[in-house]
């Protein structure tokens, strides 16, 4: 970490780039594999349509997938956008949160590119498949009450429970709006359980800036979504993961 640090700008944000690349490849493994209950980190990559393994010239993330022509090396079918589109948004994630934190490698940072990593993997299994697996839910808990004892010490972790708290009440008031409203189920269970990470993580002093951007991207986003899938039900990870990450880049300090 130390050497790192004595790197110029340049240079660290050429490894945030590199890594951010990598860590979108990851997330493209992780969450596929979650849903098809497939081992995480054993077993080579395969080509989705023939099951071809992997040869390593492939494996490079977005480059592979330029020389390759989107096509499989074997089969020559099709490869979906969805690798290097998710390698690219976690690529440019990575970028923004270096500089939305000063430009600078610490522990800090490397929390919220977990954090990020994990939303992410929410995003894509929400958009392909309508739910958030409970094991992305725990690992992002995790990580937050490592952020909030990191920023406030052991003790800060009861004080984040009162917002929490606030923020599934708020979830569920939302869910009554839709529900009354409009007839449908605005949130699901796996939402309640984000609601609950979130206003953890983020505290009351972000309360008004997150349910403002969730209803914002929320009401957005369904409106794509019903426009281009013809669907009544959307996913609603991507509005909520990227408001609570977007409170946590810029919004105010949780120091409990």
């Amino acid at each position: 970490m130390e050497f790192l640090t004595q790197l110029s700008v340049q240079s660290q944000l050429v490894i945030i780039i590199l890594f951010g690349l990598v860590s979108g490849s990851f997330v493209s493994l992780l969450s596929y594999r979650l849903v098809s209950k497939e081992a995480i980190f054993f077993g080579r990559s395969r080509c989705p349509n023939c099951k071809a393994k992997l040869k390593i010239r492939s494996l490079f993330p977005v480059f592979s997938w330029l020389i390759q022509k989107g096509k499989c090396l074997d089969c020559h079918q099709k490869i979906s956008w969805r690798y290097p589109l998710i390698e690219l948004f976690c690529c440019l994630g990575f970028a923004l949160t270096y500089f939305a934190i000063g430009a600078k490698i610490n522990f800090q940072l490397l929390i919220y590119l977990a954090i990020f990593i994990v939303l992410v993997a929410m995003i894509v299994v929400d958009l392909e498949h309508y739910f958030i697996p409970d094991i992305l839910q725990f690992i992002l808990a995790f990580l937050v009450a490592i952020l909030v004892i990191h920023n406030g010490g052991v003790s800060s972790i009861y004080n984040g429970v009162k917002p929490a708290l606030i923020f599934v009440a708020f979830g569920f008031a939302v869910w009554i709006f839709f529900y009354y409203s409009a007839g449908i189920d605005g949130l699901g269970i796996d939402d309640f359980k984000f609601f609950l990470i979130a206003g953890f993580m983020l505290g009351m002093d972000n309360f008004v800036l997150f349910m403002f951007l969730s209803g914002i991207l929320g009401a957005i986003f369904g409106a794509l979504w019903q426009k281009i899938k013809k669907d009544e039900t959307f996913p609603f990870a991507p509005a909520i993961c990227l408001s609570a990450y977007i409170c946590l880049l810029v919004g105010k300090p949780v120091i409990y």
